[in-house]
């Protein structure tokens, strides 16, 4: 015969999963907008206007002398190293990181739609 469960086992079990499901769904939101910020500052501190186009589609139109200069403020802090998460407001979908360079850091908030793409991107 298998070992029962007592039920204060089994809701304390439950309650456990129950928190662990709920930290999984808000870490995906996290992740997804973590990774396209980083690839959006990458294509920024390349000075790739065609690829900072394609992934805010449907957002609004940035020109090649804004990205350009935004890959020149990037570009005066180093070497891109990464992002730090800062903050997040789940009421607007919005993430705000810091963004690190060899010789400084320059913060970064980005915006998700429902759908989980880039809708806004912002350097402060």
């Amino acid at each position: 015969m298998g070992d029962a469960l007592s039920p204060r086992s089994a809701a304390l079990a439950l309650a456990l999963a129950a928190v662990a499901a709920l930290a999984g769904c808000a870490a995906a939101p996290q992740g997804q907008a973590q990774r396209l910020a980083a690839s959006m500052t990458r294509a920024i501190v390349s000075d790739n206007p065609a690829t900072v186009a394609q992934d805010l589609i449907g957002v609004g139109k940035i020109s090649r002398a804004e990205v350009g200069l935004l890959s020149d403020k990037f570009n005066a802090l180093g070497q891109y190293q990464g992002l730090k998460l800062l903050a997040y407001d789940a009421a607007k979908n919005e993430f705000a990181f810091q963004a690190n360079f060899t010789k400084g850091d320059a913060r970064v908030v980005v915006r998700l739609d429902n759908k989980g793409r880039l809708s806004a991107y912002r350097v402060f």
